[in-house]
């Protein structure tokens, strides 16, 4: 393990908060954010900013939401990242994932990217903004539990209660793909998990030659080929999503007893990405009919599709438009910080979106934040310490221009 860098009292004051959030373990499963919750809560004491009031379905599962008010009229904008994070893993590091360290620029630790980095840089911004801010609007700071195992106890809590008002909501998810800020993300793609479990007829193996089993798992491997080369789910034209969704079959195969024993059940998960337009109805008809066609096939196959249970069965895909008030404003703000605003894009992976846009129905940027997807959810996560900085100015110009419109 590389020792970590010592905190340098002149360091960004961005960079120095993320490394207070990185080591207070948020590890989701097994899910508990009261640890970086209370290190958000005295970052906003320290900053003179409001009192954060803590939301939670469970105690140790605490959504923190503080609100500052700029002046009357303009608009509402809530900057929004999720506490948690996933959890360390088992492939090596190179650095301890929970002691903060800083090589070549970087900042390693776990949740570096996913999103501790951004949650720091709205703390910073909305400090600097309760100094010079606009003179109207309002800027909220919503901090949730959850998102990385369904959003349970999370946003999905929040929206279904009605928790959280706001004109428009940016999360500050990794948004990088090839480089940092290179896209601006106006919708998230969704996620449909799923299993296919598939039944044979357990007996015992020595009388497969004279007696007419099916073995559960032969007729899984031959499903699981079908559906990997013949399923692919419709989905309307989205001018972000030219490629629609993306499926991914087998992602977990389970089945048999052991030796001695044809295999009576086995089963396999599917992970579909969602693209905006596509609905739960749908699929699941599209779903059905595959499984038809597989039987008619083959008579003996015995096959049928179960979700995962909510809130993981299916979470939906966003967009705002392209002209929207948000978006804009983003625009603006990364032109005047980078030198030039990013394409348009549909963000690859699920974020709380789903449930703050596609259930509490506030327009959502679902991926407007340092770093790079690719780093988030593998060993030696890191986020550019530029680009952490660039945060902190990109969401005080886009609160401002946004809040601040007459």
């Amino acid at each position: 393990m590389t020792a970590p860098a010592s905190v340098n009292p002149s360091e960004p004051a961005v960079l120095e908060l993320t490394r207070r959030l990185i080591a207070a373990p948020s590890p989701n499963l097994p899910g508990d954010e009261r640890a970086v919750a209370e290190v958000v809560a005295q970052a906003l004491r320290e900053r003179g900013l409001p009192e954060p009031s803590v939301l939670a379905k469970e105690p140790h599962r605490p959504n923190l939401l503080t609100t500052i008010d700029f002046g009357p009229g303009g608009r509402h904008l809530c900057l929004c990242g999720h506490l948690d994070t996933k959890p360390v893993g088992s492939a090596p590091w190179q650095t301890d994932p929970l002691q903060p360290t800083v090589q070549d620029g970087h900042l390693y630790g776990l949740g570096a990217c996913d999103m501790k980095g951004a949650l720091a840089a709205m703390v910073e911004a909305a400090a600097a903004l309760a100094r010079s801010g606009p003179d109207r609007g309002r800027l909220s700071l919503l901090f949730t539990a959850d998102e990385e195992n369904g959003a349970l106890y999370g946003a999905r809590f929040l929206a279904e209660t009605g928790a959280v008002e706001a004109d428009a909501l940016l999360i500050g998810e990794p948004g990088g793909i090839d480089q940092g800020w290179d896209r601006l993300h106006l919708g998230s793609r969704g996620i449909a998990n799923l299993v296919i479990e598939v039944l044979g007829d357990q007996g015992h193996s020595s009388l497969s030659d004279v007696r007419p089993y099916v073995s559960a798992t032969v007729q899984l491997a031959r499903l699981l080929v079908a559906f990997a080369d013949g399923f692919r789910p419709s989905a309307p034209q989205h001018p972000l999503a030219p490629g629609g969704p993306t499926v991914n079959p087998g992602v977990r195969i389970a089945g048999g007893v052991g030796y001695g024993v044809v295999p009576g059940a086995a089963e396999f998960a599917v992970d579909v990405r969602t693209t905006p337009g596509m609905t739960k109805e749908a699929f699941v008809a599209e779903l059905e009919g595959f499984l038809r066609a597989q039987r008619t096939a083959d008579p003996r196959l015995r096959a049928a599709v179960r979700f995962e249970p909510a809130p993981r069965d299916w979470l939906p895909p966003t967009a705002v438009d392209p002209g929207h008030a948000l978006a804009e404003a983003v625009r603006q703000a990364m032109a005047a910080v980078l030198g030039s605003a990013p394409p348009d894009g549909l963000f690859p992976g699920a974020t709380d979106a789903a449930w703050l846009h596609g259930l509490a129905g506030i327009p959502t940027l679902p991926a407007c934040g340092p770093g790079l997807l690719e780093r988030a959810h593998r060993a030696d996560e890191r986020v550019s310490v530029r680009e952490l900085e660039e945060a902190v100015t990109i969401y005080q110009e886009t609160a401002t221009i946004f809040c601040g419109a007459r």
